[in-house]
């Protein structure tokens, strides 16, 4: 056949895919689909978005939990360990004082050492006391009451102690019996007193004794509804009493709270805050890592300030 015979002749046409029974077996790939079978939507192919209320309702939720879990551990158990660090230097700066005589023997300033308890029988060891009953006092140790006078002393002397937290110097004291020995040191020697009777509320210890010491602590099912008293008898000859002693604050009776910690606890909060918002936005724009590295210092220690000013609003006795 010439050339130019070839060039004219028509293309033949392609053959069509075989649409019978067995052209399922003569071509690879995919089944077809039967003309009876509903269209199925398409997938999205990038990764599914969540809603962005829901996932900021939920990181809030989250972090309100784990700050109020956290309140707990700081209430009964990292509280502790402020209260042994206040303690040792407490008892370093009161044993220099027993040491060169100037250890206050009657009113002084709120917070400072005025006496150190020893109750061998329920495990209590150089216990010191200090001036003073409020929610922060009593975040040291045991707190004397201001109205009444120092232990040794001719008259009623008050020791108030908590019962759970901040280490809970008075969380046994229900188990004295009568005749157990406790000791007081001050800056007028050691006073020995005898347990005599114990008391509540509803019905204080019943000691008709002019000199004794009475200690208090919160009582009730976990949380204190009302507080607890053992009175013990001044067995050793009594001391010179001042003439006057301070009134009582409100803040410094029995089951008090500390109202002016709640200013402050405001402002940790408001800081909490700030500082959050800001490290959120550092890592958004910056880097994860290094906006974590840089604000989980601080968040931190506001969480520790923001948790110890909320514990002073609850009992000084809890």
């Amino acid at each position: 056949m010439a050339q130019s015979e070839l060039l004219e002749s028509p293309a033949e046409p392609e053959p069509r895919p075989e649409t019978g029974a067995g052209a399922g077996n003569s071509r690879p790939g995919r089944p077809r689909r039967r003309d009876s079978e509903p269209l199925r939507p398409a997938r999205p192919s990038g990764p599914v978005r969540r809603r962005p209320v829901l996932q900021a309702l939920g990181l809030t939720f989250t972090l309100l939990a784990v700050l109020v879990l956290g309140f707990f551990v700081y209430l009964y158990g990292l509280s502790g360990l402020s209260e042994q660090r206040a303690q040792s230097a407490l008892y370093k700066t009161f044993a220099a004082r027993l040491a060169v005589g100037t250890a206050p023997t009657g009113p002084t300033a709120a917070g400072a050492p005025v006496a150190i308890l020893n109750i061998p029988a329920i495990g209590v060891h150089d216990l010191v006391v200090v001036e003073g009953t409020s929610a922060e006092q009593l975040t040291q140790g045991a707190g004397h009451l201001r109205a009444t006078v120092l232990p040794g002393q001719y008259g009623v002397s008050t020791v108030f102690g908590r019962d759970a937290t901040h280490g809970g110097p008075f969380a046994h004291l229900m188990e004295l019996r009568r005749g157990d020995r406790i000791t007081a040191t001050t800056g007028e020697g050691t006073a020995t007193y005898v347990v005599e009777s114990f008391g509540t509320t509803a019905d204080p210890a019943p000691d008709p004794t002019r000199n004794r010491l009475l200690l208090e602590t919160g009582a009730g099912p976990g949380y204190p509804t009302g507080w607890a008293q053992v009175s013990a008898d001044l067995w050793s000859a009594p001391v010179q009493t001042p003439t006057a002693w301070p009134a009582v604050a409100p803040a410094e009776t029995a089951l008090a709270g500390d109202p002016d910690a709640l200013l402050p606890l405001m402002l940790w909060t408001q800081a909490l805050l700030v500082v959050s918002f800001a490290g959120s936005l550092a890592a958004h724009r910056w880097s994860r890592w290094a906006a974590l590295l840089c604000t989980a210092p601080v968040v931190l220690a506001l969480v520790w300030a923001l948790y110890e000013n909320l514990s002073l609003l609850l009992p000084n006795l809890y």
